[in-house]
């Protein structure tokens, strides 16, 4: 199915490889100029007993660029309490190198409670590899903010 008249797309990313839905919704909206990606797991009961029991298959970039990368994304936002899989890294990564048409990315993020403190190198880890991405939009604003 295609989605010619999608323009705008919230998406939650914590069931198992997300990114296989990301992968299809980005190849079947050419004209999607909003993503928001967003996932509150751990705002949540969890269903699952935790991230690392996903789904350990790894994200396969798409061999060709989803036509809204290349025209018409304009905004990206991700929701994201903390970065821990490598495949995240990778989808954030991806999409800033492509979207040529980005002017706003935005990662919001939760502050990390003083009992989980070891996240704190995972984080910034995360911070320091994204302004170092070579982003396709010579345009973009790259943002980075704690949630409330």
């Amino acid at each position: 199915m295609i989605f010619y008249q999608l323009v705008s797309l919230e998406m939650y990313t914590h069931k198992v490889a997300w990114w296989n839905l990301l992968t299809l919704m980005l190849d079947s909206s050419p004209k999607l100029q909003v993503l928001k990606l967003i996932d509150h797991s751990s705002h949540q009961p969890k269903l699952v007993s935790d991230k690392k029991d996903m789904d350990p298959r790894k994200w396969n970039q798409p061999e060709c660029v989803p036509e809204c990368l290349v025209s018409h994304l304009e905004t990206f936002v991700w929701t994201r309490p903390d970065w821990i899989r490598e495949e995240e890294k990778e989808v954030a990564r991806y999409i800033l190198r492509n979207a040529q048409q980005l002017k706003k990315a935005t990662f919001i993020i939760d502050p990390i409670e003083p009992k989980r403190l070891f996240r704190l190198a995972k984080r910034r880890e995360m911070l320091n590899e994204l302004p170092a991405v070579i982003m396709a939009s010579k345009s973009c604003n790259l943002v980075v903010v704690e949630s409330e």
